[in-house]
């Protein structure tokens, strides 16, 4: 169960190494900070999703983290 809780975590650690990507490009790259914005959002939804399947298939949240 362990590993479930990991791959939450991981995600979300992703989604926010991607938004402190966009963060700090300039204002010229406004292709890449959109890009980044959309891996923040995937990352973050990936995260979300795991967790409603690992609840879902555990019954209990608590046992996620």
């Amino acid at each position: 169960m362990k590993e479930m809780g990991w791959v939450i975590g991981t995600f979300r650690y992703m989604g926010e190494v991607w938004e402190t990507r966009g963060k700090n490009m300039g204002n010229e790259k406004s292709g890449h900070r959109a890009y980044a914005a959309r891996e923040t959002e995937r990352w973050h939804r990936w995260a979300e999703t795991a967790k409603a399947e690992f609840v879902k298939a555990l019954g209990e949240e608590t046992l996620l983290m």
